[in-house]
């Protein structure tokens, strides 16, 4: 079961080995809880926010990885610089602040403790608002523009929400950033 809409089969893959001369071994699918793990069914899992069962199911923790882009320097004006990673074609978890490790690519790199926001930034008055993926890493200072950002999830600190003012959103992200300490 390969490709689009499962589009192949062991038999059809044998039969390409034959001609294009490699070796074909068919495998039981993989089951978790009774189901088969698929593709579909991590991206579901992704999605929904149950990240262990996505963990599991990959068999290693649950990470995106993007390439780090120009944001606004909104984070960088209220004292909590952020890499914006570029989100396109990305499976993402719910909308929320999220304790991570995130690690510049290729490996070997450093990782850093890092609180992570995912969604549209509700309080800002902004008539277009688009999704954004922001990560503030602990203890860095430097530039990673241009770089590629691995970011793995380890625990949801909270919901999006809109505060009144960016005063309180700051105070927010202070009080973000030492809840997520005692996650690592």
């Amino acid at each position: 079961m390969f490709g689009h809409k499962r589009g192949g089969n062991v038999a059809l893959l044998k039969k390409l080995g034959t001609e294009l001369k490699f070796t074909v071994h068919g495998m039981a699918a993989v089951s978790l809880d009774g189901q088969t793990v698929s593709s579909t069914r991590i991206r579901e899992t992704i999605q929904t926010g149950n990240l262990d069962a996505a963990s599991q199911m990959l068999g290693r923790a649950y990470s995106l990885a993007g390439k780090i882009i120009r944001g606004d320097r909104l984070g960088h004006q209220l004292g909590f610089p952020t890499a914006n990673l570029g989100t396109t074609g990305l499976v993402l978890p719910p909308n929320g602040v999220y304790a991570t490790h995130a690690q510049n690519l290729p490996r070997p790199s450093s990782t850093h403790r890092a609180v992570v926001n995912i969604g549209y930034r509700p309080t800002l008055k902004d008539p277009n608002p688009q999704l954004r993926v922001e990560a503030h890493l602990l203890d860095f200072q430097g530039e990673l523009y241009g770089q590629e950002l691995e970011l793995t999830f380890v625990e949801k600190l909270r919901d999006e929400k809109k505060f009144p003012s960016l005063d309180d959103l700051r105070a927010q992200i202070a009080r973000d950033i030492e809840d997520s300490k005692s996650q690592f």
